[in-house]
């Protein structure tokens, strides 16, 4: 099965390529665009810085279209990341830092249901929807814009434009991004009925019990343990953390076996993921020491 599930990702990746070729191809042969090739060494430069910040656009742009589609429908914002660009809610204040995780430095973006809505799932299905419509409306604009413009800032929009198109196709047609899915895939698990959309409904519901109340009073154990069942490492961690915090709040301690298995599961995630629950665990320590030491 999992060598299926690599092949079929092998096939992806090999489209993918074959249409990134046959689009930068295409807009080559055009003449406009050997029309835009900088032409002094002032335009040499003015191109190169031009193309770091349109690139670091595209990816804002992407990630700004989850976002706004999130907090429109009513979810709460927790984490926006784009380069060195950093914004995240600490408590019940936004802060603004500087990013130094390069896993981030590609874009992230982090909204949260309030509640445990049965609306959820339409709604986090439109949040996925979003950032891929975004990417090919502002890579269409960068190139309808390159045309009518001169050199350099021609080809500086160009580029924004193809990169844009690429993150598009980065985002749709490939399941995987490394350890996560992509945006079409996420929204195809949601959507199709069967166990990985039990798994993202159960993900949603634990996010939108726990947002009501910062708690883990009415949060399902089954549903976490549907979690910790996927064969899917990531998923698998996200329910061992969960589960840890759910068993510090109820009962006050931790299963020696499932402290075991957490940071067995620990080692085959990326190590900035594990720092931060390992910070909300120790939360959860400190809360119920307290409580403990109260009684």
């Amino acid at each position: 099965m999992n060598e299926q599930k690599k092949y079929i990702q092998y096939i992806e990746w090999g489209v993918m390529a074959i249409l990134l070729f046959a689009m930068m191809k295409l807009t080559i042969e055009l003449e406009f665009v050997k029309s835009l090739k900088p032409d002094t060494k002032k335009e040499d430069f003015i191109t190169i810085i031009g193309i770091i910040i349109i690139m670091h656009m595209v990816l804002f742009m992407h990630e700004l279209g989850h976002l706004i589609v999130g907090l429109i429908q009513g979810f709460k914002f927790e984490l926006f990341v784009v380069g060195l660009l950093g914004i995240k809610k600490d408590g019940q204040k936004i802060k603004l830092y500087l990013n130094k995780n390069l896993g981030y430095y590609g874009g992230i973006v982090g909204t949260s249901p309030v509640d445990d809505s049965s609306e959820n799932a339409k709604k986090f299905a439109r949040i996925l929807l979003a950032g891929p419509i975004t990417s090919i409306f502002f890579g269409i604009v960068c190139l309808i814009i390159s045309i009518y413009i001169g050199r350099p800032l021609g080809m500086i929009f160009y580029v924004g434009g193809i990169s844009s198109m690429v993150i598009f196709f980065a985002t749709t047609i490939p399941s995987k991004a490394g350890m996560f899915f992509t945006d079409r895939k996420r929204y195809q698990r949601l959507v199709t009925p069967g166990k990985d959309q039990e798994v993202e409904l159960a993900m949603l519901n634990i996010m939108g019990k726990f947002s009501k109340d910062n708690s883990y009073k009415k949060i399902n154990k089954e549903e976490i343990e549907i979690l910790i069942s996927d064969d899917l490492t990531l998923i698998k961690y996200f329910g061992l953390y969960n589960m840890i915090c759910w068993q510090l709040e109820h009962r006050g301690e931790v299963e020696k076996e499932l402290k075991t298995k957490y940071e067995s599961v620990s080692r085959q995630v990326p190590k900035n993921l594990v720092k931060t629950f390992n910070k909300e665990i120790e939360k959860y320590l400190e809360n119920s020491n307290k409580k403990s030491s109260t009684t």
